[in-house]
């Protein structure tokens, strides 16, 4: 089938040249399934590879669950039928790509995405190693970190910082991880840079300062592996706390602070306009100071895990020898360790700002609410409200995977 060269698809006006995100597109322009299998190829799968089709339908199945069971939950609309009965995948690029776009197009369209979102998901090599990753990432920290009989913690090193909480933030589920990146422009998951991280909670604006101080003091943390893009200040005016600093007296020590002299200064400090760009979902009572480390994370090679099973297999049959004239435990000790920086997010607020996001309107719940609202506008492009009492209610089928 000969395409015409003009006009440029929307593949190259909008997302090539004019950095538009493709989950955003309206629709595809492979009308034939031979363009679609080349088109599949291209983006990395093969489908005449047995694995590889799997894989595809396997991701189709759990965009079909996404869709129904989260994007579509309490909007009373459905899936059309047809879908449930699609044993190809590569049909919907097909569908997908008439002109002017149908409801099945759309409906194309909005299975589409989710599916382009889970194969990045699926695809990252780092969610591979997770467990590994945080292990290493909670481990710089938690060797400072001890409980008080209070209920609170303490930071303790060369010096001591007292803290009201300390709040894990391990990987995210899977729904998590779809909802973060069909709502983020570049939709990869490279991007979700809070896989892994921790909130520290101070008593006060003093008590963030002195966290961050400690942090860097026991090199917890680098300063010179933050991603400076990604800090988020919302608390401390950097002026006044310079101007504050540069007045300190010889010798000041903050335990000589009263309970009022410290709540004043920690008020004067407090950034009351020209806040940062923040997340479009939070609220605007959400107020911290927010950044991305990066931590070199050490993982052993694999091969060398390998070759240790195949050694122990000659002990256990009685022939170590051979294992010696295969040069193995010379191998296991030339394999090299696989290294890279991990990023990791790093949140520390005080009492005022925590409570907000336990209830209210910066409250989690209100965040993930409004985030949803948006991911679903986002996936159902062109797909209105209107049309639900049109299509049939929900088909059996089998249970979703786990998230």
């Amino acid at each position: 089938m000969k395409l015409p060269l003009f006009p440029l698809p929307p593949d190259v006006t909008r997302v090539i040249l004019g950095r538009a995100s493709s989950v955003d597109q309206q629709g595809m322009s492979l009308p034939t399934r031979e363009m679609a299998q080349d088109f599949a190829l291209g983006y990395g799968y093969d489908v005449e590879i047995p694995h590889h089709r799997d894989h595809l339908v396997e991701v189709f199945e759990d965009a079909l669950a996404f869709l129904e069971e989260v994007i579509l939950e309490g909007t009373g609309m459905d899936i059309p039928p047809e879908f449930f009965e699609l044993q190809d995948p590569l049909e919907l690029l097909v569908w997908a790509s008439v002109r002017p776009l149908d409801d099945r197009a759309r409906w194309s369209c909005a299975l589409l995405r989710v599916m382009h979102t889970l194969f990045h998901v699926d695809n990252n090599v780092y969610l591979r190693f997770l467990p590994e990753i945080q292990q290493q990432i909670f481990d710089r920290y938690e060797r400072f970190l001890v409980p008080t009989q209070g209920g609170g913690w303490v930071l303790k090193g060369r010096y001591e910082v007292p803290l009201l909480a300390v709040k894990r933030k391990e990987s995210k589920d899977r729904v998590s991880m779809l909802l973060k990146l069909l709502h983020k422009p570049e939709n990869v998951a490279e991007t979700i840079y809070d896989q892994v991280g921790l909130r520290f909670i101070a008593e006060d604006l003093l008590g963030v300062l002195l966290v961050i101080r400690f942090l860097l003091d026991h090199h917890i943390l680098v300063a010179n592996h933050v991603k400076p893009s990604r800090t988020r200040n919302l608390m401390v005016d950097l002026e006044e706390l310079e101007r504050w600093m540069a007045s300190l007296p010889e010798g000041f020590c903050l335990e000589h602070l009263s309970a009022a002299e410290r709540a004043r200064i920690s008020e004067s400090l407090t950034l009351s306009s020209g806040r940062a760009e923040i997340n479009p979902f939070s609220n605007s009572s959400y107020s911290a100071v927010q950044f991305t480390p990066r931590t070199l994370i050490r993982l052993p090679n694999p091969a060398a895990a390998v070759l240790e099973k195949v050694q122990a297999r000659f002990q256990q049959m009685g022939r170590p020898e051979i294992g010696d004239l295969l040069h193995i435990p010379e191998l296991i000790q030339e394999q090299e360790e696989f290294t890279f920086f991990f990023a990791h997010e790093v949140q520390v607020m005080e009492r005022s700002g925590f409570e907000s996001i336990v209830s209210g309107p910066a409250s989690h719940a209100e965040y993930k609410f409004r985030q949803r609202e948006a991911v679903r506008r986002r996936v159902l492009q062109g797909i209105a409200p209107q049309e639900a009492s049109c299509l049939t209610t929900r088909h059996a089928r089998k249970p979703m995977l786990p998230w």
